[in-house]
């Protein structure tokens, strides 16, 4: 099973490792030091693991009768290491990690129970490969999410993720609940005395 995103996660996730690592090692040891110290070989370990995954899954024999449940030993172990991953307390600073980290950890459970109907039912049921591969690929994005936020880079607008750039505009609230992507009056606008 090969993954467009695998790749690329290891890598930002990789970085972001390195990020912190340095940021944890300046300056005396504190509780604040010490929890990111902590999270930061929290995501080492997940990095390593999902690489090491990764390689057992890309290194499956399909003609091997028995690639099914390896395939489904490998994912149980996912679905496992992905709850622990999001259930470790994140540092104040990357709070936002902790919901990509349930929603990954979510998706990868969905991914597994269908993966098991798949391959369970007599006969293999290719709907269910669908849907659960589906889910493992969201799976992925969201911890693609999690490494770019640990970079400190910009995550990419997609299906998933819609960007808003910070305003002043009091207003904006009201913009984004409408989703009118065409209006363009700002508070200013609205009110004469603010635009005087």
């Amino acid at each position: 099973m090969k993954h467009q995103y695998t790749f690329k996660t290891i890598r930002i996730f990789s970085a972001a490792v390195l990020g912190m690592v340095f940021l944890s090692g300046c300056g005396g040891s504190n509780k604040e030091e010490e929890a990111l110290a902590s999270f930061s070989s929290s995501i080492e370990n997940f990095t390593d693991y999902i690489h090491e995954a990764d390689e057992k899954l890309n290194n499956l024999d399909i003609s091997n009768a028995q690639s099914a449940d390896e395939l489904l030993e490998i994912l149980d172990g996912m679905e496992v290491r992905f709850e622990e991953f999001a259930s470790i307390e994140m540092p104040v600073q990357y709070e936002g990690v902790k919901g990509l980290a349930l929603q990954a950890s979510e998706e990868m459970s969905l991914a597994v129970s269908h993966y098991h109907t798949a391959y369970e039912s007599e006969p293999f049921n290719e709907n269910y490969a669908d849907a659960a591969y589906q889910y493992y690929k969201n799976s992925y994005e969201y911890v693609q999410y999690m490494g770019y936020l640990l970079a400190g880079e910009d995550i990419p607008e997609n299906d998933h993720v819609k960007v808003y750039e910070e305003t002043n505009d009091k207003n904006i609230l009201n913009k984004w609940l409408s989703d009118d992507e065409n209006e363009t009056n700002t508070a200013s606008e609205q009110i004469p005395e603010a635009a005087q």
